[in-house]
């Protein structure tokens, strides 16, 4: 046990600047009305994304409070972020080969108290895209509720009218030393998850259903698909399965994989050998994890497998990847808004391991025609 200490240690600290860097509150204030786009500039862009959580809800809290790390019942709704760029920061960031934030954001909720005028609101923002899908995000540990909206609204933007998100938001604590509580939160979580999906099928066509799980958010998502496996005779049960850096072992998921994969209508797996949260997990649980590439990567028949370590770490714990990097989210929009596998993707170059074909990331990023190379 005492050998574990030193890593669970790193593991909080490595977690805890990763909050700081990427989802401290940014001006965020949920008591007061927003304002209004002329006071916040005019570059102000708002966007809003549907939500499912299973958090404990307290009245009259601010957004980052409203929905605590407490077991809840569930509730529905949407949030709305609006994105101010920050003068002079935001003009230089897209050319420098790192994140930098360059963006304030401010978070606001609209509730929906009836189910089903959630449902309808739903489907209706599903059919108004082009393809007619909900992209489900399922986020990862140490995530409160307000920096689930800003991912998911982040996620939103990104593809623009191609599809819906939805961000199933369990009650993680939001606390970088809460790992174990987190992972007894997202378990509990996977029955409302599986129940959900299979609903959402329902409502807009299986196949129109997308779920993007990250780090812990996986070990939910996988548990909620064998027990949507198990309850429903359809097959498949969803349209694609994304895994973002999962924290989840790599042995087990390959060995559940033949009964996963027809679930699916296609499984793909992003993975990093500069993930320094899943190298530290890897040292607590004993065992590679799924996320993890370099001597780790796993690679197998029945799903498309994206090594990014080539595109370097880009921001500061290498496990955001998704979020911070634009080689990344630009792969996983052409993914999710066309449902093109792997070899019909530009920027990925195919690579074999074992006799099953991989594929990994050109090394370069492209900025208004300049080269800018991002490697470690």
């Amino acid at each position: 046990m005492w050998k574990l200490l030193p890593a669970a240690c790193l593991l909080t600290v490595m977690l805890f600047w990763s909050c700081i860097a990427s989802a401290a509150p940014n001006n965020s204030v949920a008591t007061a009305a927003p304002a209004e786009p002329a006071e916040r500039g005019e570059a102000t862009v708002k966007v809003s994304v549907f939500y499912l959580t299973n958090r404990r809800r307290y009245e009259g809290k601010p957004v980052a409070d409203t929905y605590s790390g407490d077991r809840g019942e569930p509730h529905f709704g949407r949030c709305e972020v609006e994105f101010t760029p920050i003068p002079i920061i935001n003009q230089v960031a897209s050319k420098i080969p790192f994140y930098l934030k360059s963006e304030t954001n401010f978070v606001s909720l609209a509730e929906q108290a009836d189910p089903s005028e959630f449902w309808k609101q739903l489907a209706a923002a599903a059919g108004r895209t082009s393809t007619g899908s909900v992209v489900v995000f399922v986020h990862g540990y140490n995530y409160g509720f307000e920096r689930t909206c800003r991912m998911a609204a982040e996620m939103q933007r990104s593809l623009q009218d191609k599809a819906t998100v939805l961000v199933f938001s369990w009650p993680s604590n939001g606390l970088p030393s809460d790992y174990v509580p987190d992972q007894a939160d997202i378990e509990w979580s996977a029955p409302l998850l599986a129940s959900f999906i299979g609903q959402l099928g329902d409502h807009i066509g299986k196949g129109n259903v997308q779920v993007v799980a990250h780090s812990l958010g996986s070990r939910g998502v996988i548990f909620a698909l064998q027990r949507l496996g198990a309850e429903r005779v359809d097959r498949p049960a969803i349209g694609h399965l994304v895994l973002l850096a999962p924290d989840f072992d790599s042995r087990t998921f390959v060995d559940l994989l033949p009964g996963l994969a027809p679930l699916t209508g296609g499984i793909t797996l992003y993975a990093s050998s500069n993930d320094t949260p899943l190298k530290l997990s890897r040292q607590l649980s004993g065992y590679p994890r799924l996320g993890e590439a370099g001597a780790y990567l796993t690679v197998a028949e029945g799903m498309d497998t994206i090594d990014v370590s080539s595109i370097g770490r880009y921001q500061l714990t290498g496990h955001e990847y998704f979020y911070f990097h634009p080689l990344v989210t630009a792969d996983l929009v052409a993914l999710l808004s066309t449902g093109a596998r792997a070899a019909q993707r530009s920027g990925l170059q195919p690579k074999m391991r074992n006799g099953v074909r991989y594929w990994e990331f050109m090394s370069a990023v492209r900025n208004e025609g300049t080269a800018v190379t991002v490697d470690d």
